[in-house]
């Protein structure tokens, strides 16, 4: 049995603008992305950092190699307000993104233009101003593999936060199909959900109904000999 995707959110933060006036490579690297050729003072640039490879509040992380791909689905994809896929349109688009070493923490950093048009005034201007600051990618991944046991988690008995011996469960989070967004939020991310029905469940319930769906019988039937009741 095949189980379904997750799609989850997770935190990062606004590391800062860039002054891209003396920089043709930004010039050159966000008019890939236009229609049709952009000045350099038509837009404001952004850098966040999106994701990293630390055990976050969710008690989840990513793998570096996870990081790769992510570093390299994320140009080209939008920039929203708060993970709003349905009641609103894109603010701006990540145009390129680099991988950036902190020591132990390796961060998704990518770079973000936004227009400078009346509707994006107030929302460049609360950058800019340190109110929007956190920032959170919309993601899709196969497998959340239990960092006790090494078990895809939605089979084990194994729940992220409690502690076996001396190790805090957690889950790692391999097989990234998909960026879908990158967002500014008031907060981080509080839930995770499936591809399916439940979309924003907080994680215990959301792991429990994974693991109901696992192991949920399968009903086989022939026509003509048998049918479903």
């Amino acid at each position: 049995m095949e189980l379904e995707p997750f799609v989850f959110e997770r935190t990062g933060f606004l590391v800062g603008t860039r002054d891209h006036g003396s920089d043709d490579g930004i010039l050159s690297a966000v008019n890939r992305y236009a229609l049709r050729s952009l000045a350099a003072d038509s837009f404001a640039v952004f850098t966040l950092d999106l994701c990293h490879n630390q055990v976050d509040r969710h008690f989840s992380r990513f793998p570096d190699e996870e990081l790769g791909r992510i570093n390299s689905m994320v140009p080209g994809r939008p920039l929203m307000e708060r993970h709003d896929l349905r009641g609103s349109l894109p603010r701006g688009t990540f145009f390129r993104s680099r991988l950036h070493d902190a020591g132990d923490r390796k961060t998704v950093r990518p770079d973000v233009y936004v227009l400078r048009t009346t509707e994006n005034s107030d929302f460049i201007l609360n950058i800019e101003g340190g109110v929007y600051r956190e920032t959170s990618i919309g993601f899709s991944f196969r497998t959340p593999e239990c960092s006790v046991c090494h078990k895809d988690l939605r089979t084990c008995s194994h729940i992220p936060g409690r502690s076996y011996g001396d190790a805090v469960c957690h889950f790692v989070m391999r097989d990234v199909l998909e960026v879908i967004e990158g967002s500014v939020v008031p907060s981080g991310s509080q839930g995770t959900g499936f591809v399916s029905e439940e979309r924003a469940l907080p994680l215990g319930r959301a792991l429990a109904s994974a693991r109901r769906a696992h192991h949920r019988p399968i009903e086989l039937w022939t026509r003509g000999l048998l049918s479903p009741e």
